[in-house]
Parts: C-alpha cells; sequence; structure tokens
C-alpha cells in the first residue's frame, strides 16, 4: 500500500476466509551513529551531529523464516545483506550503534533475500517511530491473488489504494524498474546526513563538494545533480538535439535533479537526494506527444542510457526518470 497499511486492513485480511497468517513488515529509515569490528575497532563514524541513513526493515521474529526465508536473530541483533555489509565494512559479530541501541550483526545474507533492505531487525523499540511506516504484508492464502482480491475489495473504501501480487520465488522485489538503496550508494557514494524538518535534511558538504556538480545541460539549462547523472542527461538531451528533437522537452516542466529530501510523505530517502533522479515534462499530458513524459523518442534514450521510467511503476510518476543501471560505454 504506497501511503501506508491503513490501521484496520490488516486485521480486514486477516479475517478472510483462507487466509492463513499474516506478516506486515515495517519500513524504517535506521540512523547509524557509529559502527564497529567485534575488537572495538572503529568502522563507520560521521561527523558530528550527522548520522547515516539505512533503508531497513522491522518484522517479527517468528516471521523472519516466513516472509523472507531468513535465519533467525535474537532482539539485539541485525542481519544484513551481502551488499550492505561490503558497504558498511561489517561481519557477523560486528556491530552498529544507532539512537537507541547498539546491534551486533546476526547474519549476512545473500542479496536477493533482504527484498530491497539495507538491513533488517526484530525490535522496533530501537528504533524512532516516526521514522517508521507498515507498507506491505507478506500473506499466506490458500487460493490465488486474484482471488484474495475479490476478498479484499468488497470489504475496503472503494477509493482505497492497494495491489495485491502473488509472492516471488524469492525476497528480492525483482529489480523491474527501481533498483535497492545499497545500488544507489554502491554507484553514487553514500552520504550522512542531519535532519532538518519539512522533509528535508543537509547532507554532509564534503560529500555534496566530491559529488554534486553544477552544469548547463541542452534543453534543460542549468542544474545541480551528481557528476554521474549530469553526464548521462547531458548525453541525453544532446543526443535530442543532433537528430532534430528539440521540440520533445518542454524546459518549463523540468523540475530539477538535486534535492535533498525525503520521498513525499514519507521518511524514505528520495533518489533526488542522491542526485541519481530527474524529474524531465513533469505533470505534463502523458498523450505521447512532443513535451510529454512517456514521449517515445525520450523513453528510447532514457532506457538506452541506463535510466528508468516512473510511468511504469504501480505508484505510476510519469517524468520521473532515475538510475537504474550501468551501460558499458561504446
Amino acid at each position: 500500500m504506497p501511503g501506508g497499511l491503513t490501521e484496520d486492513f490488516p486485521d480486514i485480511v486477516a479475517a478472510i476466509p483462507g487466509v492463513e497468517s499474516i506478516s506486515v513488515i515495517t519500513t524504517v529509515t535506521m540512523h547509524l551513529e557509529s559502527s564497529h569490528k567485534a575488537d572495538g575497532t572503529v568502522v563507520d563514524e560521521p561527523p558530528p551531529r550527522f548520522v547515516i541513513p539505512m533503508h531497513s526493515a522491522i518484522v517479527a521474529a517468528d516471521a523472519l523464516d516466513r516472509v523472507f526465508g531468513l535465519p533467525a536473530i535474537g532482539a539485539d541483533e541485525i542481519i544484513l545483506g551481502e551488499g550492505s555489509a561490503a558497504l558498511r565494512r561489517l561481519g557477523v559479530g560486528d556491530s552498529i550503534t544507532f539512537e537507541k541501541a547498539t546491534l551486533t550483526v546476526g547474519a549476512v545474507v545473500p542479496e536477493d533475500m533482504m527484498a530491497g533492505y539495507e538491513a533488517i531487525a526484530v525490535t522496533p523499540e530501537h528504533f524512532n517511530e516516526d521514522r517508521m511506516q507498515a507498507r506491505a504484508m507478506l500473506v499466506l492464502y490458500d487460493d490465488n491473488a486474484y482471488r484474495l482480491n475479490l476478498e479484499i475489495r468488497p470489504r475496503v473504501d472503494e477509493d482505497l489504494v492497494y495491489a495485491v501480487a502473488e509472492r516471488a520465488s524469492s525476497a528480492d522485489r525483482g529489480g523491474l524498474v527501481v533498483r535497492s538503496q545499497v545500488f544507489i550508494k554502491e554507484n553514487f557514494g553514500e552520504y550522512a546526513y542531519r535532519p532538518t524538518g519539512g522533509g528535508r535534511f543537509e547532507i554532509d558538504p564534503a560529500w555534496v563538494a566530491e559529488n554534486i556538480v553544477e552544469v548547463r545541460i541542452p534543453l534543460i539549462g542549468r542544474t545541480k545533480c551528481h557528476r554521474i547523472m549530469a553526464d548521462i542527461l547531458t548525453d541525453i538531451m544532446q543526443d535530442l538535439v543532433d537528430n532534430g528533437l528539440s521540440n520533445v522537452i518542454d524546459r518549463s516542466a523540468y523540475a530539477g535533479c538535486w534535492n535533498a529530501r525525503y520521498i513525499s510523505g514519507s521518511a524514505r530517502l528520495s533518489r533526488h537526494s542522491f542526485g541519481a533522479a530527474a524529474d524531465i515534462n513533469i505533470f505534463n499530458p502523458t498523450d505521447g506527444g512532443p513535451g510529454s513524459p512517456v514521449n517515445e523518442e525520450l523513453l528510447a534514450r532514457i532506457y538506452a542510457a541506463g535510466l528508468t521510467s516512473g510511468h511504469v511503476w504501480r505508484n505510476a510518476d510519469p517524468g520521473h526518470f532515475e538510475f537504474f543501471e550501468v551501460v558499458a560505454a561504446e
């Protein structure tokens, strides 16, 4: 449920005949204050007043295996995916200190078991409630997703937005339309930040100086982006110009690239905060014509450059384009 599960939704689904159990998955942005090897050696220590945000999840301890196929961990332990562990330079037995607790790494598992999360814990009390949101749940049901949806729909408000899908063969979200935050950090670098309120935050100035550039891009004009994204956008726009397709872009409907903020209505990091996304032809008609965010000429170049388009998301966002894969140079 994109906006977060409504309070009564789990109970409504649990009461449907044929539903054997439900396991709520709570998304949380964990704030790493420091990390240490088992012998006490410091690994990560952000600048004073700054923390490192981690896109993570909390599930009930007895649901770890049922939800993700993960090993059991204790209340004071945490699970990392292999990518996250490499990024953190941590292994089993090492520790991470958050605002409310220090947790020991209890397991490191293959990345495709993590459903895109950097870490998974079982104790919500260790983290700040204002950065938590229950957005999904695994339902064990004796029929298919279509039938379950038919059972749910008459039991909830007709305007409620949600989606029911069959469980994939692994906990990986499939990598079809978005990448994990670990993947973005691996390619764009990881920052420490300091929340400032109103859905915004200040990023460590050292990271900004190293990664964010202000450039003039054809058809778009001056903008701030991650240096990698700036090169990608420049190539896309110059290619349109070179092929006489400048009218594909509506300069007035360009809404920027780098923006240190959360995803609207949440405490999850926006790809814009990495400078890894751009809003082009945003809010324009999706008729495919010049200035449309789904214009075929634009999309062809977007995909060829290794970006993906928000118009294909379940919670569609036409005109939002973000980094998806590294494209080898010809």
